[in-house]
């Protein structure tokens, strides 16, 4: 039985649905920061912490910035802390008793996705965008 010859198009839609699947693979992780994301300018910001979460989930810089967070920890008798990590590396205050304010400086110095979190209470987390230098 004679082969029968494949089109020049109908190779051209398998190549082109080839390269999109392949596309679609790669990191889980996201490439950039969500649109949403509270942008930190001036190096500082007040991270609210009150009924077992932070009021925002989501930070984003500039590379090279030295942040200063102030801790604001509403909760009344429940023990709260900050940790910040991430390819900068790793920044935490201590566990106290609420309500109390402390204060934590990282040194946003690697690109990329960072993360915060309260040790003890692992659903007040959130993400801190590094962005690289322009």
């Amino acid at each position: 039985m004679p082969r029968r010859r494949r089109s020049p198009r109908t190779l051209l839609a398998v190549a082109a649905l080839l390269v999109g699947a392949l596309a679609a693979c790669g990191d889980d992780e996201p490439s950039g920061a969500p649109a949403d994301c509270d942008r930190i300018t001036d190096g500082a910001v007040t991270l609210v912490g009150e009924n077992l979460a932070w009021d925002t989930d989501c930070l984003r810089v500039d590379e090279a910035t030295e942040i200063t967070f102030t801790v604001d920890l509403r909760d009344d008798s429940v023990d709260h802390n900050l940790s910040v990590f991430g390819p900068s590396g790793r920044e935490k205050t201590p566990l106290e008793r609420g309500p109390i304010t402390q204060t934590l400086v990282y040194d946003a110095t690697t690109s990329g996705r960072h993360e915060y979190v309260c040790d003890i209470h692992p659903s007040m987390e959130g993400e801190l965008w590094v962005d690289p230098a322009r």
